[in-house]
């Protein structure tokens, strides 16, 4: 998984932009419950911000970037995608919406950066070579049910059915060589 920080431009003084923040905050929380955001705030002149993500590719950070409120809503001037490697720090899934930031910020672009890889509850190594095997959703998958989350809520999570979860599973535990639930977070790190 790399790590990318993706900055918004908004078309300021447009309306909208206050109906639609809430839609958007929702959008991003789900994406913060799949593994993909880790962390975001505003710039204090509610200009933009910055949202960090993880993903296995920039393909699939644009992809949840089209899909945000704000994009569809043509409110949003520029979106920058950039590769990320912290050099100090660093950021990890697994927090809270309400841990990831999303409130105005009032501070420059660096602090809620530095702020973001302070609050992080842990700090990404490489990935092992069984998590290399598995695509970028099957890791998603894999990380909400180590943390505990049934097949119901991992498909709720995602908007799909529990069967389509339980062959993401199936297909995770013959990548892995596991059988069990119980054996996925030793594999995981193997």
């Amino acid at each position: 998984m790399a790590r990318f920080v993706v900055e918004m431009m908004f078309e300021t003084g447009d309306p909208r932009l206050a109906h639609t923040r809430p839609a958007h905050r929702l959008y991003w929380e789900r994406q913060a419950a799949l593994g993909v955001l880790s962390g975001g705030g505003w710039y204090t002149n509610d200009r933009g911000g910055l949202l960090l993500c993880e993903a296995s590719d920039e393909r699939e950070v644009r992809r949840a970037v089209q899909a945000d409120p704000y994009v569809r809503s043509s409110l949003v001037k520029s979106v920058r995608i950039l590769e990320w490697t912290p050099v100090l720090g660093g950021f990890g899934t697994g927090a809270r919406p309400d841990q990831l930031g999303l409130t105005t910020v009032n501070d420059s672009p660096a602090t809620v950066v530095r702020r973001l890889e302070e609050s992080s509850r842990a700090v990404r190594t490489a990935p092992s070579k069984a998590t290399r095997r598995l695509t970028a959703h099957e890791s998603r998958i894999a990380e909400l049910i180590v943390r505990g989350q049934t097949n119901r809520e991992i498909a709720a999570a995602f908007g799909v059915s529990v069967r389509a979860v339980e062959l993401h599973i199936t297909n995770i535990y013959r990548k892995l060589g596991i059988a069990r639930r119980a054996q996925l977070a030793g594999a995981l790190v193997a």
